[in-house]
């Protein structure tokens, strides 16, 4: 969301947020302010802009304490009169609106072992939601946009008379909608691709989306794909990995609903089922794993970048008087792996040291 004039309200928040939290003083004034008045938080947030939440939950904890804020600044002789101007506060509850729908998109997109494919799927239904808001913001039903919803009947409730306009809000949403389709463009031409690696008996696919991975003969991978459509018992291990998929993404909704992402992270990995999948084919079908394998290692988001960085904070720290970089890469590979030793079976081809 990057229009200018949805910056100029983001701009302004993290402005007077900065006023208030980044001073001691005012902190504490504030803090004792919320407390007066029995708000159920009891401070703003910081924002961050290496976050991915932090906008979405600084604009939603700033929309909370919006008339604490106001009276605090009014305390200070600080003076922002577009915290009262009808103009500001439509965007302002709009953005609070939307940036929610990111965070939950995000939220999707998070986790080790989500698929190129099933982030795909994650973006396209958003862009269909878009679609969405934009005829709920030209109707003025509001009924994707609770903040703004709660504005707007407040509003119409003391101006009876006055009505708002709200298409520029769903001009927003527009240009929101273009820089997605423009964004992820490429993805929709490799949908066939990316099906593959779960539906290789459904997808057929050609010399320009296998162009896409360097060194596959087209020849070899149409003659296996015909004998794996011809095998019944190879094809069956799909249907029974689209049925798993099916139950941890049934499983994965209940637990979002419920919020417990510490038990969706116990799930099985979708990405490491399907690699089970395909390694139980036989020699006979290395050109379709090697297609399969290619897919299921594209970066479908930055997730594993940032983990690896957060692992590296963790490395790096005053307790260290040398860190070299054979060191550091090794102590990367035991943060970021899986793989569980057998210690019991490695121990039994070591030479135990005996007492003398």
């Amino acid at each position: 969301m990057c229009d200018g004039q949805l910056d100029e309200v983001m701009s302004l928040v993290i402005r007077v947020i900065n006023f208030i939290v980044a001073r001691a003083l005012n902190d504490r004034q504030f803090k004792t302010l919320l407390d007066e008045v029995e708000n159920n938080y009891h401070g703003l947030l910081l924002h961050s802009n290496v976050r991915w939440l932090s906008r979405g939950k600084v604009l939603s904890r700033f929309a909370a304490c919006l008339n604490e804020i106001r009276t605090f600044l009014e305390m200070k002789g600080i003076e922002h009169p577009e915290l009262a101007e009808t103009e500001w506060l439509l965007k302002f509850y709009y953005l609070v609106d939307m940036t929610e729908h990111l965070n939950q998109l995000n939220m999707k997109m998070q986790g080790i072992g989500n698929t190129v494919l099933s982030l795909q799927q994650a973006v396209f239904a958003f862009e269909n939601k878009l679609e969405l808001f934009i005829m709920d913001l030209k109707t003025g039903r509001l009924l994707h946009f609770e903040k703004l919803k709660q504005f707007k009947d407040a509003y119409t409730a003391s101006e009876p008379a006055q009505k708002l306009d709200l298409h520029q809000l769903a001009d927003f949403t527009s240009s929101l909608l273009q820089s997605f389709k423009a964004r992820f463009g490429e993805f929709r031409e490799h949908t066939r691709l990316f099906k593959f690696i779960t539906h290789p008996i459904e997808c057929s696919l050609n010399a320009v989306d296998l162009g896409y991975i360097p060194g596959v003969s087209v020849r070899d991978f149409e003659a296996e794909v015909a004998d794996l459509k011809a095998s019944d018992m190879w094809g069956n291990k799909f249907k029974s990995l689209n049925e798993d998929l099916e139950s941890i993404a049934r499983q994965k909704a209940e637990l979002a609903s419920k919020h417990m992402w510490t038990e969706m992270k116990k799930l099985p990995p979708e990405d490491q089922l399907i690699i089970k999948t395909w390694n139980a084919l036989p020699v006979t079908y290395h050109t379709l794993q090697r297609v399969s394998i290619a897919v299921l290692t594209m970066f479908g988001s930055t997730y594993a970048c940032e983990q690896s960085f957060s692992h590296l904070k963790n490395i790096k720290s005053n307790l260290r008087s040398r860190l070299t970089d054979e060191s550091l890469n090794a102590c990367m590979k035991l943060n970021l792996t899986k793989y569980q030793p057998d210690y019991k079976a490695i121990s039994k081809f070591m030479q135990h040291q005996k007492s003398h």
